[in-house]
């Protein structure tokens, strides 16, 4: 028998509830955005801890968070709870975001390199795990809201737009409100505006998590209670999940495709600063700006094209393009390049149609998770989202972690980056050019390759959807129906 559902997703989701549930997006992209243009960068030349060093320290955080995103939804999916098995993870990670943000950007500026690692790293792993405790439940209760298909990529897109409004408050702002041109050197190589960055959007943070945590109260479910519950029936329900070939050509492409857009992600202001040479804060502010500007008309072209064309083909056509995009800011900026050095307009074009292509994985696995969260439940009678979403989280952040430590290790090997020294790229101007573009835009054809196997298309999931919608409320799950997939 399926784990019980809240009344209001019985039918379709206001326009409120939509956007109260989306608001909850915000700090999940506020920090993906801050920690991946800044930290490598503020902790390496900034603050003078060796690349490698700050590579190997976020990337141990990550590797925890990644270990703990699968289990917070197997906790969340089994949770009894007055507050609900989604709400009662929520509310304490939304509290706990922002002052976990504030200290990662304002360590004491006295430790040495040890003691700067240790923050560095405890910092890292507080937040991350507080993320963790609030996103998959998060992200399982959008799976909840309606089981219909096209409503389903509704609900991402409008969850992704406000995770857009708050890459583009982090990217584009940050520059802005906290580095301002002095016309006395790079405003991002001084200490001063990172702990004030830290303060207001960690704020934002926790601010925005407790409105969509209160915005969606009424959709509060209580789990199907486990006396039983323990670690190894936890690692039961992760292979069971990896078993399924649908959702595991989702993870391995997902996984592979953030693996290469945080690397590319991580490496943006070493490539600005070093191998672009474009320092002016209202520039690189441009550039952020249009390329979440893009993204958010990005969401809307694939919500409306999702309604016409199978979710995958979509998928696949975005991964592709996006990797041809990157290739170009290798072959066609920098020294002795087309488009020269010094010149942010290329790249603000550039950036604009990255967003227009790249925002389709904001909007695409997400449902497809979903998706193939009903064809679970149609096999096994238990409804996983905790479970799927963590898993997925899981590739997610092993991939953000192993690019954070690639970037930092790679960047130690290919010529030392001096601190405090804007003018004259270093040795390594080219490795920084190579580890943007072409390197990232390989990882995203393998990632494109990894989805074709995946079969669920619209027909399929409207015949799961039927039958499940006959079996609920029966106490024996139906094993199957017209359309016989591998899972």
């Amino acid at each position: 028998m399926s784990d019980p559902l809240p009344a209001a997703a019985t039918r379709a989701p206001s326009l409120a509830d939509k956007l109260l549930y989306g608001v909850g997006e915000m700090p999940i992209t506020v920090m993906m955005v801050l920690f991946g243009i800044f930290v490598l960068f503020f902790y390496n030349s900034v603050m003078g801890l060796p690349a490698t060093w700050v590579g190997a320290g976020i990337f141990l955080g990550l590797v925890v968070d990644a270990l703990a995103d699968p289990y917070v939804g197997y906790l969340s999916d089994r949770t009894r709870h007055r507050f609900g098995r989604r709400h009662a993870f929520m509310l304490p990670g939304a509290l706990l975001m922002g002052p976990c943000l504030f200290l990662l950007f304002s360590p004491p500026r006295n430790l040495g390199h040890a003691g700067l690692f240790v923050w560095l790293l405890l910092c890292s792993l507080a937040l991350r795990v507080t993320s963790a405790v609030y996103r998959i439940p998060y992200l399982s209760l959008g799976a909840e809201l309606t089981r219909d298909h096209d409503g389903r990529t509704v609900i991402v897109a409008v969850r992704a737009l406000f995770g857009l409004l708050g890459m583009l408050a982090g990217a584009g702002l940050s520059f802005l409100l906290f580095f301002p041109t002095t016309g006395s050197g790079d405003p991002k190589l001084y200490y001063g505006g990172y702990p004030q960055m830290g303060l207001v959007f960690g704020a934002l943070m926790s601010g925005a998590g407790l409105v969509s945590t209160a915005g969606t109260w009424r959709y509060r479910t209580a789990g199907r209670p486990d006396p039983q519950r323990d670690t190894l029936r936890f690692f039961a329900g992760f292979q069971a999940a990896m078993r399924n070939q649908a959702f595991r050509s989702i993870w391995f492409s997902f996984t592979l495709f953030f693996l290469g857009v945080v690397l590319n992600a991580t490496l943006a202001l070493h490539y600005f600063t070093w191998y672009a040479q474009i320092h002016a804060g209202a520039a690189l502010s441009t550039i952020q700006t249009a390329f979440y500007t893009g993204a958010m008309a990005g969401v809307l072209c694939w919500l409306a094209l999702a309604r016409r064309a199978e979710k995958k083909t979509l998928y696949l056509a975005a991964t592709l393009a996006t990797a041809l995009l990157l290739c170009g800011a290798t072959v066609l900026v920098g020294p002795g390049r087309p488009f020269g050095t010094g010149n942010p307009l290329p790249l603000v074009i550039g950036h604009a149609l990255a967003g227009l292509l790249a925002s389709a994985v904001w909007v695409i696995p997400a449902s497809m998770a979903a998706d193939v969260a009903d064809w679970d439940e149609l096999t096994t009678g238990l409804r996983r989202e905790g479970m799927f979403f963590g898993i997925l989280n899981f590739g997610e952040k092993i991939a953000a972690g192993g690019a954070v430590l690639a970037a930092g290790v790679l960047l130690g090997a290919s010529g030392k980056l001096l601190p405090r020294v804007p003018s004259g790229a270093p040795a390594s101007a080219s490795a920084i050019a190579f580890l943007y573009g072409v390197a990232p835009a390989a990882v995203l054809l393998a990632a494109a390759a990894c989805v074709v196997p995946y079969r669920l298309n619209r027909r399929t999931v409207r015949e799961v959807q039927h039958t499940l919608d006959a079996s609920r409320g029966s106490a024996t799950p139906v094993k199957s129906v017209g359309t016989a997939l591998p899972v």
